[in-house]
């Protein structure tokens, strides 16, 4: 939802869609404002320099927007309902000293954002003549493992409290959670990660659907298309209405941001299928699941700048990775692979999808081998499709279209459903573009 709250009526007429359409629900799931788990890190990060920044303007929008949507007794329940989570937000910002995370990040991200708008919409959806019940926090029924900041949902824990959604549901209320929240089995707040609202709700689906015929539709600003349109300007983009969940989390990685890789991987488990909808034109949904019944070779080309490279000796880069995998569970780097130099010496190359990360841990990288090197000011481009494994000169062609643009590295394997060139930052629309303008060709019959 946008910070100026122009997609709540379009929100409302969504839920009374689902509603008039389904026996029970529905239930609904927000996420924080546009923008707002960014402010609120930033927030949070200034109270570590001891330059506090109050989180008035935060709360001053959800009481603007309460005010053109609610009236009366309810909105001042609604300005009470705020004034509490205003009040945990300042409490839990109080607590940060110099760092600014786990649980007291959790916190203030969740009191501030999507707890919050959450409320805001249970007594908007009042205030329209619709029968909310919005799941309080002392009843959260998402219980996770403690890891605050990148949280993993426990299925049976959570099963156990699943009366939390049943009990309403059964009442013939729209049920309301906020997204991106869970709880320790102790009850400490924890986040599940960047877009982990789409988990939220995936997660939910997959608690309940052993008891209930259960759709999952992650409503979304934009279609899911062939690429994005601000990097092949003039060109006509084509609506992708099926992805299977490789290529889905293929695409997510590769910065099209179609849903979260979380989200992808429980659907993937629970063998259970998504529709992402844009909202303002549902008929244009894409269909997540198993199986695609296309037949494109290549849905949809992808770019991503901010990347680095980075190399080391590879007897040093298996502690490294164990380190980055297993003890801080990121996935946001490829293996570009090993090159034994004249010397004998064996390099091995990483390609780090999050220069930043790269940038801010310089030093501790270093101490896995103090001679490594770093190349920033790279980008990728994607060509995602499962069925290039069995369509032969797709790499052929997409590096035909850029003869004039440098490829620093490639990773050629359709077997994974991707092909990634690397090239430099500055060149990554001008590929995409390029290549994009091929797609017919690569997924004509051969």
């Amino acid at each position: 939802m946008d910070t100026e709250g122009k997609n709540i009526p379009t929100i409302l007429k969504r839920v009374r869609e689902l509603q008039d359409r389904d026996d029970l629900g529905p239930i609904v799931v927000f996420s924080a404002l546009t923008g707002y788990t960014d402010e609120l890190i930033r927030i949070g990060e200034s109270y570590t320099q001891s330059r506090p920044i109050p989180a008035d303007s935060i709360f001053q929008t959800y009481e603007r927007i309460a005010k053109i949507y609610v009236k009366d007794t309810l909105l001042k329940q609604l300005l009470f309902e705020l004034g509490k989570y205003r009040k945990q937000t300042d409490e839990a910002l109080a607590l940060v000293n110099k760092r600014f995370h786990g649980n007291v990040k959790a916190t203030v991200l969740t009191s501030g954002g999507e707890l919050p708008t959450s409320v805001l919409m249970e007594y908007i959806m009042k205030a329209n003549g619709l029968n909310s019940y919005r799941i309080p926090k002392e009843h959260w029924p998402l219980v996770t493992d403690d890891n605050f900041e990148n949280a993993t949902p426990l299925y049976e824990a959570s099963k156990k409290r699943i009366s939390h959604f049943v009990e309403p549901l059964e009442e013939g209320k729209i049920v309301l959670q906020a997204g991106f929240l869970g709880v320790t089995a102790d009850g400490l707040e924890t986040t599940l990660g960047r877009g982990g609202s789409d988990l939220t709700a995936v997660f939910v689906s997959c608690l309940l659907k052993s008891r209930y015929h259960v759709e999952t539709l992650l409503f979304k600003d934009l279609p899911v298309q062939s690429a994005d349109p601000q990097k092949v300007k003039g060109q006509k983009t084509e609506h992708v209405k099926f992805l299977t969940y490789n290529e889905a989390h293929k695409a997510s990685i590769m910065d099209m941001k179609i849903v979260q890789g979380a989200a992808i991987s429980v659907a993937r488990q629970f063998k259970h299928p998504i529709k992402v909808v844009p909202i303002h034109s549902p008929e244009k949904y894409t269909a997540i699941q198993s199986e695609s019944i296309t037949g494109e070779t290549v849905k949809c080309v992808t770019g991503k700048s901010g990347c680095a490279i980075l190399s080391m000796q590879d007897e040093k880069s298996r502690s490294l990775e164990d380190s980055l995998r297993i003890w801080e569970s990121r996935n946001d780097f490829l293996d570009l692979g090993t090159e034994t130099l004249e010397t004998g010496k064996r390099i091995r190359d990483f390609l780090f999808l999050d220069s930043e990360f790269v940038r801010k841990h310089e030093e501790r990288l270093k101490g896995f081998d103090e001679n490594l090197t770093i190349e920033y000011g790279v980008g990728v481009v994607t060509l995602v499709g499962d069925r290039m494994k069995d369509a032969p000169g797709v790499a052929s062609t997409a590096i035909g279209a850029i003869p004039r643009i440098n490829i620093k590295r490639g990773i050629f394997a359709p077997h994974t459903s991707q092909i990634i060139l690397v090239v430099e930052e500055k060149n990554v629309d001008a590929t995409v573009a390029a290549i994009h303008l091929k797609r017919d060709e690569m997924n004509r019959p051969r």
